[in-house]
């Protein structure tokens, strides 16, 4: 069998969407005879400077738009347009190539985004969507919070989920598929009752099997909390500060470390000065995956808050390393964390200042707990990490099921 994947996002040790169009390749490969990704030029060195892109059957094909699209996409006002116009043309690469020698199957991997459709369906074979993304979104009660640039980054996002229902790219697709991968009931949603019976609700994201953790670790002398991430409105750490000085009253020698850098960080250091933490709240800026996997076993908990997150692969990093996890029961994070490896803060009917002590009391019990609770939350998250690897995943949409 000859499998194509488009895959626009495609990059070894990058994490986020490059990690899943990268897992999703390596995995397929022991699934067929012969395994080709579409992807973009741009990150041909990358793969090829990786020993396991030379995996026997597995081959990578480059497409990249014109210099002058390139720079355009910059623009935000042509994003949208520079996505279309490489949709086509990978679209008319991968055709002259299925002329010349037949595919059997193709899989559109990334973009994830629902918004942005595929055209792989035109090549008249089996096509698969997904999981793609795109419905989830905070909850309004949960918006007050933010500041202005937040609030309006979240109307703008609730405006673009409204015009997904007139969306004819995204209709063009599902109307070609085989089947559906979604990441969330609230994507579902956004795929007409006449094609939903085409329709799984599945993760997008995996852990690596390969590499899951099996030691327990020694727990750190203080409790010690961690995020890595974009630092970004959505992403609820503004309720993580104010939970951390929330449960310094009951552990005050709790710490929170962000690892990552994005657009929220100074509005995040004003929160801090203004609950009285900023010295406590570590703003460790952007570093390596490897730097943070590699740290991640010296801190108690990963905290990951977000308001609307279809996937969370650091939550699933992680569980790999028997870290337990705090999460809100939102997105993807609500559905991979259960009571067997971490706390899940309950949204529903609460409001900002309950949310914030749920997750306070979450710090507070897994600072304070016994080496022998922590082990069984260590155990539970690796084996959670362990039943969502990417071999499973790739194995269940390769079977369509």
């Amino acid at each position: 069998m000859r499998v194509l994947l488009s895959e626009y996002a495609c990059e070894p040790n990058r994490g986020s969407e490059a990690e899943v169009g990268w897992q999703r390749a390596l995995h397929m490969a022991p699934l067929a005879d012969e395994v080709w990704v579409l992807t973009r030029t741009n990150n041909q060195s990358v793969i090829e400077a990786d020993p396991l892109s030379h995996t026997p059957g597995l081959h990578f094909i480059y497409y990249d738009l014109p210099k002058w699209a390139l720079k355009l996409k910059k623009q935000a006002w042509f994003f949208h347009f520079y996505v279309l116009l490489w949709q086509w043309g990978a679209y008319r690469k991968a055709a002259r190539l299925h002329a010349v020698r037949p595919f059997d199957v193709v899989f559109h991997v990334t973009f994830v985004s629902i918004r942005y459709g595929s055209l792989m369906g035109w090549l008249g074979i089996p096509f698969i969507i997904g999981p793609v993304a795109g419905g989830e979104r905070a909850p309004f009660r949960l918006r007050r919070g933010l500041p202005f640039r937040g609030k309006v980054n979240e109307l703008i996002r609730d405006l673009n989920i409204f015009a997904q229902h007139y969306n004819p790219f995204a209709y063009l697709a599902f109307a070609c598929a085989e089947h559906i991968y979604v990441t969330t009931s609230e994507s579902l949603c956004l795929v007409p009752p006449k094609w939903q019976h085409k329709v799984t609700v599945h993760l997008a994201v995996a852990s690596h099997g390969n590499t899951i953790c099996s030691v327990i670790r020694k727990l750190p002398e203080c409790p010690r909390f961690v995020y890595a991430g974009r630092l970004l409105h959505f992403k609820g750490l503004h309720l993580a500060i104010r939970a951390l000085a929330e449960a310094r009253m009951t552990i005050p020698d709790a710490t929170l470390t962000l690892i990552g850098d994005g657009p929220a960080e100074d509005w995040l250091r004003a929160v801090a000065r203004r609950y009285g933490v900023s010295e406590v709240v570590e703003f460790a800026g952007r570093q390596p995956r490897q730097f943070f996997i590699g740290a991640l076993r010296s801190y108690t908990a990963l905290v990951f808050p977000s308001l609307h997150d279809s996937g969370g692969l650091v939550v699933l990093e992680a569980l790999s390393e028997g870290i337990p996890v705090v999460c809100l029961d939102l997105g993807g994070p609500g559905v991979i964390i259960n009571d067997l490896c971490g706390f899940v803060v309950h949204v529903a009917d609460a409001d900002e200042a309950q949310l914030v002590t749920g997750i306070a009391n979450a710090m507070i019990s897994l600072g304070t707990m016994s080496s022998e609770e922590m082990k069984r939350l260590s155990y539970g998250a690796i084996a959670r990490a362990k039943e969502l690897s990417w071999a499973s995943l790739t194995a269940r949409i390769a079977a369509r099921r």
